[in-house]
């Protein structure tokens, strides 16, 4: 059944219900050969909503769930792709590096792309250590201020927040290597 099918089934069960209860009311509840095949009729429509209508939608129902699952999986799919193509990027910046730093190149400029060799470094606090250092001790902290046991706190730290001259703490993680600058042509702004 499609779901139009359905709705025209549901407001027939409806129409019958109201049939019913009103031959009901002006009978005083007596059962009559009408009344008996107005549930008849209700029988048949709920079973028939019961039984097909609802392996229809189930149906219906699995196919947009899987849908979601081919969407998630191309998603991923996506993402490892970039991810890719990300390293393949980081992979050639590295190696344009390597070959300007063994030639004594500063800067290659070329008629459309130029480089310049730099060192990329980035400072990322370690989820791990900050959770066996204080996780425990900021749960305590919130729930002791009110805050219900089922609420937890994540927790992260930015480098940036380090007061200027002190020594980067040892939850951070700092990596360094070696790449490009990369300037590329650029298009008219019209």
């Amino acid at each position: 059944m499609k779901y139009t099918e359905i709705q025209d089934k549901l407001f027939e069960l409806a129409r019958v219900t109201d049939e019913l209860e009103e031959m009901y009311i002006e009978n005083d509840g007596e059962v009559t050969e009408a009344t008996e095949e107005l549930e008849r009729q209700k029988a048949v429509i709920a079973d028939l909503l019961n039984g097909e209508g609802l392996d229809d939608l189930g149906r219906w129902l699995k196919s947009k769930e899987d849908e979601i699952k081919t969407f998630e999986a191309e998603k991923d799919a996506v993402t490892r792709k970039i991810k890719s193509v990300e390293n393949t990027i980081e992979f050639v910046k590295s190696t344009i590096n390597t070959v300007m730093r063994a030639t004594g190149c500063e800067k290659a400029k070329g008629v459309y792309y130029s480089f310049t060799p730099t060192v990329s470094t980035t400072t990322k606090a370690d989820a791990n250590i900050l959770k066996e250092r204080y996780q425990e001790a900021a749960n305590k902290a919130v729930h002791e201020a009110g805050i219900p046991d089922y609420v937890t706190v994540k927790l992260d730290a930015s480098v940036s927040l380090v007061p200027e001259g002190e020594d980067i703490p040892d939850v951070f993680v700092v990596t360094k290597k070696d790449t490009v600058r990369f300037t590329k042509p650029r298009g008219n702004r019209e």
